[in-house]
């Protein structure tokens, strides 16, 4: 008898807790679960198995675009079916992070710059950290008209009060990333050429002879410091092999 009043008040509770997230409106629940998702995978799992409401909500693509994807290696030497298939999905929704790999695989790796350059500027778009840093590295290097519009973008991610990461840990993490890859020299992307000297007249300093600039030695002069910035990444690529000039 005790067991059974015991086993009613748990159904009532499951019921109760079934009753009120079956009156929230999907389109809050699937944005719970983004939020649930962008912080934390094994979470977002545990949520999943909570109600038939979550698990509904989280079959959505707009969870796909948003879970964090950090746990999984960025260049997937063993991977199973299963866990690629779920990665090509999250590309697929615009995962900035999935975005983001798959640019710097084919940018700097599989001789696809035009693409894998466009995978880095949509994940920047999104506001990945990462992707804005390199895609400003590369448009410095590019010269030409192009070279105010990363300048931009960096200026934007130093200068940005709500970033995540630094303009340091950014480096370091791409820094991480080429050098994880494989690189075959005849399939070797080209990565960008040293950017030439803006050939503006100030008073800064040129950094001559320097290593990397901490962030509170920045000088007004954006020009300057993203010349070296990109200088001294280039040379990280030459080291790692890819065909720059």
């Amino acid at each position: 008898m005790v067991n059974r009043k015991k086993n009613m008040k748990k159904g009532r509770r499951k019921t109760c807790s079934h009753e009120f997230f079956k009156g929230i409106p999907k389109d809050l629940l699937t944005e719970v679960l983004a939020r649930v998702a962008s912080t934390s995978f094994s979470d977002l799992f545990t949520a999943k198995l909570s109600c038939k409401e979550f698990l509904e909500a989280a079959s959505e693509n707009y969870i796909l675009e948003h879970i964090t994807i950090e746990k999984f290696p960025v260049i997937p030497w063993r991977i199973s079916h299963g866990a690629s298939s779920f990665l090509d999905r999250c590309k697929e929704n615009g995962n900035p992070e999935a975005l983001f790999r798959q640019g710097m695989v084919e940018f700097f790796s599989s001789k696809k710059p035009e693409s894998g350059f466009q995978h880095l500027k949509n994940a920047a778009i999104k506001g990945h950290a990462e992707a804005k840093y390199i895609c400003g590295i590369i448009l410095v290097c590019h010269g030409g008209q192009f070279k105010q519009e990363g300048i931009e973008l960096l200026s934007s991610l130093k200068n940005s009060r709500s970033r995540q990461r630094s303009i340091k840990e950014c480096r370091n993490r791409i820094k991480g990333i080429l050098q994880s890859m494989w690189i075959d020299k005849s399939e070797a992307g080209n990565g960008p050429e040293e950017p030439k000297n803006h050939g503006r007249t100030c008073n800064c300093s040129k950094f001559t002879n320097r290593g990397w600039i901490e962030e509170e030695e920045y000088t007004t002069c954006d020009y300057c410091v993203w010349d070296h910035e990109a200088t001294l990444f280039c040379k990280i690529l030459r080291a790692r092999g890819f065909g720059i000039s």
